[in-house]
């Protein structure tokens, strides 16, 4: 993993690093229904933040994508998850980083990861992160999309 502009170490896309990782993660977005079988576009990372990463990161949309998903790997941590705001910046939702929950969100939705924790891999608040994009821009639906699966 390297560094990047993001707080923490993010790996490179997994259709890379991991293709057969990154082939099951597609094939679940679609078995479970999360998405149609419509044609789309997932980047694919693993993303690691740690305690001194806390006070580095930032409210942001995902402007390139049509939704955003995290699915949390490490322990869970009740201090610790993703905030999402409405275009004022008023807090929405609170999603908790419970250990493999899934959370999909529209990407238009204003986010942060807060509490950043560990001092490694071993111990650190490590998630994969989805960046969906559907090939064409007609027929998207559920652009206020907030889905939560724990446990798929």
């Amino acid at each position: 993993m390297e560094s990047s502009t993001w707080p923490g170490y993010r790996s490179n896309s997994l259709y890379t690093v991991k293709p057969i990782l990154w082939n099951h993660v597609n094939a679940m977005m679609t078995k479970y229904e999360i998405l149609d079988k419509c044609s789309w576009h997932i980047n694919t990372y693993v993303h690691l933040r740690l305690d001194k990463d806390k006070n580095e990161d930032w409210i942001h949309t995902d402007h390139d994508s049509d939704f955003a998903a995290l699915i949390y790997l490490s322990k869970t941590n009740l201090n610790s998850g993703t905030k999402l705001f409405d275009e004022n910046e008023n807090m929405i939702n609170d999603v908790k980083f419970v250990q493999n929950r899934f959370v999909m969100y529209s990407a238009r939705y204003k986010h942060v990861g807060y509490g950043h924790h560990g001092k490694n891999i071993d111990d650190g608040r490590l998630t994969l992160n989805l960046f969906i994009k559907k090939n064409k821009w007609k027929n998207i639906k559920y652009l206020n999309l907030l889905l939560l699966v724990d446990r798929l």
